[in-house]
């Protein structure tokens, strides 16, 4: 997890509540924001290099897990959006 983008995060939505604990928003956007990066690099990854099946299939399960993780956050944060 990148320090520098979680504080940015952190700063920027602590205007939304001074009573409430908001790290977890944070961590939901930052690792969001750090895998859809990883996504990226794997997709070009993909589409600019040879790949034999085998290599294929780890690369679409790497994007895979990714995705995944995305998605957990993206539910994560929708549950503390809805309590702000």
């Amino acid at each position: 997890m990148s320090t520098t983008n979680f504080n940015k995060f952190f700063e920027k939505i602590s205007i939304l509540s001074e009573e409430k604990d908001l790290s977890a928003l944070a961590v939901d956007l930052n690792d969001i924001y750090e895998s859809n990066k990883k996504t990226e690099l794997f997709i070009k990854d993909l589409l600019n290099n040879p790949l034999n099946k085998e290599e294929l299939l780890d690369k679409l399960l790497e994007i895979e897990m990714e995705l995944d993780h995305i998605n957990w956050h993206y539910r994560s944060l929708k549950r503390e959006v809805k309590e702000l």
